[in-house]
């Protein structure tokens, strides 16, 4: 692949590029590797309460390998084998925790037992 979108302005650009050259953005450039470190997802959430705030999301972003990631003020190394949850309205993180994976694992089987056994089960076949 030679060229990424930004996904704050979906500028196409060159794929050596870190950040993007419209807004400033930093580039997704785990994405061009075969093997990412990282995968994330928004999903959006829902308002069941006036204290709940509207438009916010729920960020799941799964580290599968360790990254090091510099700058030119120092490093900081992002351990692999965890799932990072944060709680986003609007442009910003309210609030964030990480689990390992062996939790995180659980936790998909936990929302998937639950979720599944309150569906109404089919009527036998004569």
């Amino acid at each position: 692949m030679d060229h990424v979108y930004c996904p704050q302005c979906r500028q196409r650009q060159p794929a050596v590029h870190v950040y993007c050259f419209r807004c400033g953005e930093p580039l997704p450039s785990e994405l061009l590797h075969d093997s990412p470190t990282k995968a994330a997802r928004f999903f959006a959430g829902t308002k069941v309460s006036d204290d709940d705030p509207e438009g916010a999301y729920l960020r799941v972003s799964c580290y599968l390998r360790e990254q090091t990631l510099t700058t030119d003020e120092g490093s900081v190394v992002i351990p692999g084998h965890h799932v990072r949850f944060s709680v986003w309205v609007g442009n910003a993180a309210r609030c964030v925790v990480s689990i390992p994976e062996g939790e995180a694992l659980d936790l998909a089987r936990f929302i998937s037992t639950e979720l599944t056994a309150g569906l109404p089960r089919p009527a036998p076949q004569n």
